[in-house]
């Protein structure tokens, strides 16, 4: 049996259920039941959205973290830091700005 068997969750979906498991096991199953076509979808495509969930988790928690910073530019600087990009000078930020406003 492969990793990526979608016949045999199919299968064992589709099967009819002991009376002896639980509701909350019966729900789960509905629930698997009624998404099959989407969960099908992940096991033809190799496409997630793993990384951009961890960006976000990233960002919500340095957030939480950066909380009470006074100085805008420690503020941007921590959220650079972690994702590896380079910090902004304040010379073309303030140019930025300039030419935004003109």
């Amino acid at each position: 049996m492969s990793d990526k068997d979608f016949k045999a969750l199919e299968t064992g979906l589709t099967r009819p259920v002991s009376p002896l498991i639980s509701s909350y096991m019966r729900t789960s199953l509905k629930t698997l039941r009624k998404h099959l076509p989407i969960i099908e979808n992940s096991f033809i495509y190799p496409y997630n959205n793993g990384r951009i969930e961890g960006t976000k988790n990233k960002i919500k928690v340095l957030n939480h973290v950066n909380y009470g910073y006074r100085n805008l530019q420690n503020y941007k600087n921590r959220f650079i830091l972690p994702f590896k990009l380079k910090p902004a000078d304040k010379q073309s930020e303030q140019k930025q700005l300039r030419s935004k406003a003109a």
